[in-house]
């Protein structure tokens, strides 16, 4: 999102977030744990692909669902908490270098199996980054809704892992069972712009005028291109 606006709001919002205390973590077990992963979803895709009816296939894609934002949710985003942010970040390793926004989502996407291409997305305005990961019925857009009501209409969109575009940002939102309602994101805001994970209703860098919001998880084509390791197609890119 290269924008000297963007740029300007590094400095606007200079003294926000307080320190956060990083998870352990190991490259070597981080690999293993990923390797592990692919494993149970290249057993699991075998399962679907034997499966033969549509309520077989269905409970074979819920429970790759659940595998998914497990893997998430316990290992790809603790792992990668703390790597530093910075504007041309692209590290491919959790907490060596520095990582964008865009490059976040798409880096730790990539890392779970989902077969997509990591650089050309990340380079998009945030919208068409969506798009091309998320059928349109499962995007919303707000326009001049306050921080607290979006997050408000968020959680009643349900459970599930989104992926939010702002002015000039991307990030994902965690909706929890109990209608906790996350900002996990690669952060610009000083004193130590990172990756963190964060309540949506305080972090500041959730402002924005305009926001487009994805179900990642209500994504029944994403999940199964992730379950079967077909690698997802783009459209309307801009080469940079």
């Amino acid at each position: 999102m290269k924008s000297l606006l963007y740029l300007l709001m590094l400095l606007a919002f200079g003294s926000s977030c307080e320190a956060q205390q990083p998870v352990a973590y190991s490259a070597p077990a981080y690999k293993a744990t990923l390797q592990q992963l692919a494993q149970r979803r290249t057993a699991l895709a075998a399962r679907y692909t034997k499966a033969s009816t549509p309520a077989a296939q269905a409970a074979c894609l819920a429970e790759a669902r659940k595998l998914w934002l497990s893997a998430l949710d316990n290992t790809v985003f603790p792992a990668w908490e703390s790597t530093p942010w910075s504007f041309y970040g692209q590290t491919w390793s959790p907490r060596q270098g520095s990582v964008a926004c865009g490059y976040f989502v798409t880096t730790t996407l990539f890392d779970t199996g989902l077969r997509l291409q990591r650089s050309l997305l990340a380079r998009q305005g945030s919208e068409r980054l969506i798009k091309n990961l998320i059928a349109e019925k499962n995007i919303s857009r707000y326009r001049q809704v306050s921080q607290a009501k979006f997050v408000q209409q968020v959680r009643a969109l349900g459970p599930g892992l989104y992926l939010v575009g702002l002015d000039f940002h991307v990030a994902f939102l965690r909706v929890s069972e109990g209608g906790a309602v996350q900002m996990v994101h690669s952060s610009w805001i000083r004193p130590r712009p990172r990756v963190v994970r964060e309540a949506a209703d305080s972090s500041p860098a959730l402002a924005s005028k305009y926001r487009v919001v994805g179900k990642l998880s209500a994504d029944e084509a994403l999940l199964k291109a992730w379950l079967l390791g077909q690698p997802l197609a783009v459209h309307n890119i801009t080469v940079k």
